[in-house]
């Protein structure tokens, strides 16, 4: 039996990361496709993903990896020491309220997702361009992006960051950050990614 249900689509960057979360844990799972519109009853947000464990049910990635840390065993994704703890955060809220915000805002409009002018869709592309050499930056100096080793701001780093090289643009803005390359290679090589690689990504239309 199945220790919790994520609802989700495997080409979420949040469901993924949850999904990476569990495998990284080695905590069993099952996904339930899940559209937006159809978690109200989870979610009063609509957003995706969420999770049940038994009768407890819990929206808000954060939240959930937050949750699946103090609740099960296996490595753990935030380390004890507090300053060290922060920075895992610190990374982990600096991809979903800076690099989230701009990369996938731009990837969803190219992708047919998120009709908007294409002045604001520069502007979205302007930002990841701006954004990630901080990462790379940080990347040159850890082996992972909070330091020596994988923690919850890798699990939410990656998921964006393999849609990079499905369109000239980003892929361009990630072949000029080589740290962010190397490590985007390690992290391919994980078992938890093959898992989760989703079985098809939305594609940019002709």
């Amino acid at each position: 039996m199945t220790a919790i249900k994520i609802y989700g689509l495997p080409p979420s960057t949040f469901t993924r990361t949850v999904r990476l979360a569990c495998h990284e844990k080695g905590i069993d799972y099952e996904l339930v496709p899940t559209r937006p519109t159809e978690l109200a009853a989870l979610n009063p947000f609509q957003k995706i993903p969420a999770i049940a464990h038994g009768d407890f049910t819990l929206f808000e990635s954060m939240a959930i990896l937050r949750y699946l840390e103090r609740t099960f065993g296996g490595p753990k994704l935030w380390p004890d020491e507090p300053r060290e703890a922060a920075l895992v955060d610190q990374w982990a809220c600096a991809v979903s309220d800076s690099l989230v915000n701009a990369a996938l805002r731009y990837m969803a409009h190219r992708f047919g997702f998120l009709p908007v002018p294409e002045q604001m869709a520069q502007q979205f592309l302007d930002k990841t361009r701006q954004f990630l050499p901080h990462f790379d930056r940080q990347l040159g100096r850890n082996r992972f992006i909070a330091g020596a080793v994988i923690s919850a701001a890798d699990l939410y780093l990656a998921p964006p960051l393999f849609y990079f090289p499905d369109m000239p643009e980003t892929k361009s803005i990630l072949d000029d950050a080589p740290n962010c390359g190397r490590w985007l290679r390690e992290m391919a090589d994980r078992p938890s990614v093959r898992a989760t690689e989703p079985a098809q990504k939305p594609q940019v239309p002709a």
